[in-house]
Parts: C-alpha cells; sequence; structure tokens
C-alpha cells in the first residue's frame, strides 16, 4: 500500500514531480543544446542547411510519430516502466551521437534519442495527473511546464559553453548526468500505474500518423531547393494528405484508437492544440534561426550567442509566476491570447533588429514572458477534457502537438530562410559557412567583399524567416482568443467524463515500485 496524505496524496508526490521535471529537462535541453551546435556542426561535419535541419528534424520526427503509441504502452504496462524505459533509450541514443562522423550517422542516433524521448514525455505528465489531487494538478502541472521552458532558455547557454570550450560532441555527453540521476531517483521514488482496463495498441495508426507527419515536414523543407510543384516537395505533402486522411478514417472506426476523435470536436481542444502547435513553430524556428544568425552575422562564438539568448530564461521565469493571476483572471484564453501576442511581437523585434544587442534583449524578453505565460494553461485545459485513465495517451496527443510544431518550425523557417539566401547569392557557394570560408581562403578586396555580401544576404534571410514565424505566433493568438474557455467557460470546458470515477490504479509494490521513507 502507498502511504498517503490526509486528503488522500502521496506523501512524496513533490519529490516525484522534482524526478519527471528533471527527466522532462534533459529531453528539452537537448534540442537548445543542439540548436546552438549548428554552425559547429556544419563545419566540422560537412553539413549544408537541409541537412541541419534534418538533424534536427529527425529527432522531432520520430519523437512525435511515436507519441501515442507510447502513450497507450504506458498507460497499459506501467508509467514508472515507459518513463524510465525511455530515459535508458534516450541516453543510449546520446552515446551513439558522440561517436557520430556524419549528418546520416548523427541523424540516425537522434532517431533513437527521440524515439526514448517519446516515452519519457507522456509518462511524466500522465503520472502527475495520477498523483497529484485536482487542488494541486495545475500547480504541478505549472512547474513541469515551467520546467520545459527553463529547458528551452538554458539549451543555448550550456551549449554554447560547451560548444565553445569542448568539442560538438559534448552537447550529447551531457544528457548522461540527468539521465543517471532519472534511473535511479526514478526507480526509488516513483510509483508504477496503469489502466484497470487496457486499450490494446493501434499499430495501423502509428504508422499512417508518423507516415503522415514525416512526409509534410519532408515536403516543406523540400520547398529550400526545390521548385514548388517538383516530386519530392509535391510527393512529399501528396503522403501527408493521403496518411492523415486515412489516419483520420482509420481511427474513427477502430475499437481502440490512439486519438479520441471526439477531442476533434472540442473548440477547447482545438483551440489548445492549435495554439501550442503554432507557438512552438514560431519559437523553434525563431531559435534556428537567431543562432546561427548571431555567429554568422554578428561573428559570436558558441558561447557568446548562447549568452546572448540567457535573458530568455529569467523571461521565462517571469512569466510562469505571471501566469496563475493572469489566469484567474481573464482564464485560459486570455492569458494564452496575451501570451502570445507578446511572443509574436518579440519574434518581430528580432526580425527587424538594426545595430547592437539591445532589441536582441527585448525581444527575447517578450518571447520568454510569452511563452511562460502560454505553455501551463494550454496543457491544464487539454488534460481536463479526459478522464484520468486517458492521461497517457492525452498527455502523448498533447507532445505530439508540441513536436509537431517544432518540426514544422525548423522545417518552415528553415525552409525561408535557405531559400532567400540562396536567391541572393546565386552562383556562390552554397551555404553561409561555406561562403564565409570561401572568403577566409580568397583573402584580400575579393574576400571581404564576398564575406560582407554573404553576411547581408544572410541578415535578409533571417528576417524574412523571422517574419514567418512572428505570423505563425500571431495566428495563434488569434486561435486562443477564438476558441480557448475563459474564466466563465473554464468549467464548461472540461468533458463530463473526465468528472468521473478513476479507472487508474497504483500498481502493487511487488511489481517494482520501491517506497522510500517520505
Amino acid at each position: 500500500m502507498h502511504r498517503t496524505d490526509g486528503d488522500g496524496a502521496d506523501p512524496r508526490r513533490w519529490w516525484m514531480l522534482g524526478i519527471l521535471s528533471l527527466a522532462l529537462f534533459a529531453i528539452v535541453l537537448n534540442n537548445g543544446l543542439l540548436n546552438v551546435a549548428i554552425p559547429v556542426l556544419m563545419r566540422d561535419l560537412g553539413a549544408d542547411i537541409g541537412q541541419a535541419q534534418w538533424i534536427v528534424d529527425s529527432y522531432a520526427l520520430a519523437f512525435a510519430g511515436v507519441l501515442l503509441t507510447a502513450g497507450a504502452v504506458a498507460d497499459r504496462f506501467g508509467r514508472k516502466r515507459a518513463t524510465l524505459g525511455g530515459a535508458a533509450v534516450f541516453g543510449a541514443g546520446s552515446l551513439v551521437a558522440l561517436g557520430a562522423d556524419g549528418p546520416g550517422q548523427l541523424m540516425a542516433a537522434r532517431v533513437v534519442m527521440g524515439l526514448g524521448a517519446a516515452f519519457i514525455m507522456p509518462g511524466t505528465l500522465a503520472i502527475i495527473v495520477d498523483v497529484f489531487p485536482e487542488a494541486e494538478r495545475a500547480r504541478a502541472i505549472g512547474v513541469w511546464s515551467g520546467v520545459s521552458a527553463l529547458g528551452v532558455a538554458a539549451g543555448p547557454v550550456v551549449g554554447g559553453a560547451l560548444v565553445g570550450h569542448f568539442w560538438w560532441g559534448s552537447i550529447f555527453l551531457v544528457n548522461l548526468v540527468p539521465v543517471v540521476v532519472v534511473l535511479v531517483g526514478g526507480a526509488l521514488l516513483l510509483r508504477e500505474s496503469a489502466d484497470r482496463v487496457p486499450r490494446p495498441p493501434d499499430p495501423v495508426g502509428a504508422l499512417l500518423g508518423t507516415a503522415a507527419m514525416a512526409g509534410l515536414v519532408f515536403g516543406v523543407i523540400q520547398t529550400s531547393g526545390h521548385a514548388l510543384t517538383s516530386l519530392p516537395v509535391v510527393g512529399g505533402l501528396a503522403v501527408a494528405a493521403a496518411a492523415g486522411t486515412v489516419f483520420v478514417v482509420w481511427e474513427r472506426r477502430h475499437p481502440h484508437p490512439m486519438l479520441d476523435t471526439a477531442l476533434l470536436r472540442r473548440p477547447a481542444f482545438i483551440g489548445a492544440s492549435a495554439s501550442i502547435l503554432l507557438l512552438m513553430l514560431g519559437l523553434a524556428g525563431t531559435l534556428f534561426v537567431l543562432t546561427q544568425r548571431l555567429q554568422f552575422v554578428l561573428g559570436y562564438t558558441p558561447l557568446r550567442s548562447g549568452l546572448a539568448v540567457m535573458p530568455v530564461a529569467f523571461a521565462v521565469a517571469l512569466g510562469t509566476l505571471l501566469c496563475p493571476v493572469l489566469d484567474r483572471r481573464a482564464g485560459a484564453r486570455g492569458c494564452v491570447a496575451v501570451g502570445l501576442s507578446a511572443a509574436a511581437c518579440g519574434v518581430l523585434v528580432l526580425g527587424q533588429w538594426g545595430e547592437g544587442y539591445p532589441p536582441v534583449f527585448a525581444g527575447l524578453v517578450l518571447i520568454g514572458v510569452g511563452f511562460g505565460l502560454s505553455m501551463a494553461p494550454t496543457t491544464h485545459v487539454v488534460m481536463s477534457l479526459v478522464p484520468p485513465e486517458r492521461s497517457g495517451s492525452t498527455a502523448s496527443l498533447d507532445m505530439t502537438m508540441q513536436e509537431l510544431g517544432t518540426a514544422l518550425g525548423v522545417a518552415v523557417v528553415g525552409s525561408v530562410l535557405a531559400g532567400r539566401y540562396a536567391d541572393a547569392m546565386a552562383g556562390a557557394p552554397g551555404s553561409v559557412g561555406e561562403a564565409l570560408r570561401a572568403a577566409e581562403r580568397a583573402g584580400g578586396e575579393a574576400g571581404r567583399v564576398l564575406a560582407a555580401t554573404a553576411r547581408q544576404a544572410f541578415d535578409d534571410a533571417s528576417a524574412a524567416g523571422l517574419g514567418v514565424a512572428a505570423a505563425a505566433v500571431a495566428g495563434g493568438a488569434v486561435v486562443a482568443a477564438l476558441l480557448l474557455p475563459g474564466r466563465a467557460g473554464a468549467e464548461a470546458a472540461v468533458a463530463p467524463s473526465a468528472v468521473g470515477p478513476r479507472e487508474s490504479e497504483p500498481i502493487p509494490a511487488h511489481q517494482g515500485s520501491a517506497h522510500p521513507r517520505a
């Protein structure tokens, strides 16, 4: 039996939250580490912009593609087992990445890491829903979301320090520290839980969903080097449309679907999912562009570029602190709409900055506050729409929207960046890194002209990409204002089934859960 407080809650729940948040932090941090290392990876591995996009997106596609299946597996076989197993796979993928000597090997390692992360993510949120009483759940989700945002903000700083003092592989080596802590601490502290009436996996749905997302992102990435009517672009988008259509039809007819299609008719779910997808699209695209712009155009070192992005960490913390106050007064609708509007303004400021650092600082602060205001309310809205026994699969769906937004952000904004740069530099070396290396080899006046031209072309292309990112985030603000529940409508947004009896129960201690003293 599990010891409980007077309200029936596990007294170790805040320690559990610490372990679960650390697992989430490790996953999110790694993407930030990679973003700041992209210029170095492009140089050392000989990768072009398209390959750099796939190094980022291969992780996101593997992650998003199996998230729904991972959530169903966690609900069926145990959320603790899924979380710790995913952490072990994530650590193994990080070890493989250390030995990569080419873009293809690094992409494969990132796929392994994405598969592991897919089993960590839904387990963390599902366990939080399971162990925290309703009165504390929103606060716990807020902490969980804040840690996620902190990982996003800390990634460039830590990555810059690692790449500046060590080699690029150190950004994967550092993953092993939190992985070990999560494996040991999770084995001792986390309690096991699973559905009393588990649903079987849906492998056909998983394959169809993965094919749809992979085709979509592949088609968008190919627009950077091919015409819109070319076979790679049209073929990728056609696969996405066909697989997506069959996926929806299959899920509506399957007796145990991964995706509860009834949610697709709930305005609150549509608003929360679309808002977070567009926020992540804009944020991922912005970071992809900004880290390169700071290094290629302004000549920052990796460490300096990481420190330049650091203000966003404090702004995220500020936004997370302000979120409960604004949420109580304006509901999820007002909180998320204000947050996304602030973030969109921040991206616009970054896109239009002139000389100097102050505009970068202002833009990052706006983005960080907006991110902190938006993450927890959207997640809480999604999780409140379903009963606790569906927490694993629903958390997977929420994470899928985030990862799909991340993948599309790098694809869309990266494609605009690459396309605009290629148009401006017709006949010159392919990427800005190649152009700068060619200028260094040429030397003299010709080298200086080539370097200045390449930097100006990349700066202009960056502004165009950031304009697209800002438009996406602004679109998310409109969606939030139209579809998310306000303060008065918050209760009405909760599905009736969410208030029913719990069908998820803890698994007895003899099945693998250890219980140290509280």
